[in-house]
C-alpha cells in the first residue's frame, strides 16, 4: 500500500492555518481589549503590547509558509516571462535553490538563537514567557518551508526535464 503525502501535506497547510487564524483572532482580541480598558476605563492591560507583538511574530513567520505554499510571495515574473520556456525554467529551478540555501541559513541560526535564547533564561519583561519560545516559530517555520522548498525544487525538475525532452 502506497502512502499518500498528499494528504499529510494538506492536513499540514489546513493546521497551519487554522492556528494563523487562532493568533490573529487571539490578537485582535487582546488588542481590542486594551483599547477599550485604555479610553473608557482609564488604565490599560500591562502584558498586552508584549503578548500581541509575540502573537504577531508567530503570525508572521507561519503566515509566511501559507504564502509560500500558495505561491504568494512576491516575485519578478515579468523577467521569466522574458525568456524562452527551457530558460526560464532553468531560471525558477536557480531561484527554488537559492530559497532553499536561504532557508537552510535561517533555520542554523533560528536554532542556535532558539537554544541560546532558552540558556540564558531570558524572559519577557511583563509576562513570564521565556523568549526561546518566541524564537521558537523560526526553526519550525524555516523546517516546514525546507520541506515545501524540496518538493518545488522537485516539481520544477520534473517539469524542466518534459520541456528538455520535448513533453508538454
Amino acid at each position: 500500500m502506497k502512502f499518500n503525502f498528499n494528504y499529510l501535506h494538506t492536513g499540514l497547510v489546513k493546521l497551519i492555518n487554522f492556528f494563523v487564524g487562532l493568533l490573529l483572532t487571539c490578537m485582535v482580541i487582546i488588542v481590542f481589549c486594551n483599547v477599550v480598558f485604555r479610553y473608557f476605563l482609564n488604565a490599560s492591560i500591562a502584558w498586552s503590547e508584549e503578548i500581541s507583538r509575540m502573537l504577531f511574530i508567530w503570525l508572521v513567520f507561519l503566515g509566511a509558509i501559507i504564502a509560500y505554499v500558495n505561491s504568494e510571495h512576491l516575485g519578478l515574473d515579468i523577467i521569466i516571462k522574458l525568456f524562452p520556456e527551457k530558460t526560464a525554467q532553468f531560471l525558477i529551478i536557480l531561484a527554488d535553490t537559492l530559497v532553499f540555501t536561504t532557508l537552510v541559513i535561517i533555520l542554523v541560526g533560528g536554532i542556535e538563537m532558539t537554544k541560546d535564547s532558552f540558556a540564558s533564561g531570558w524572559v519577557a519583561s511583563a509576562v513570564p514567557v521565556p523568549y526561546g519560545y518566541v524564537y521558537l516559530v523560526v526553526p519550525i517555520s524555516s523546517a516546514l518551508l525546507l520541506i515545501e522548498s524540496f518538493l518545488r525544487i522537485i516539481s520544477d525538475v520534473k517539469i524542466y526535464i518534459k520541456l528538455l525532452k520535448g513533453e508538454n
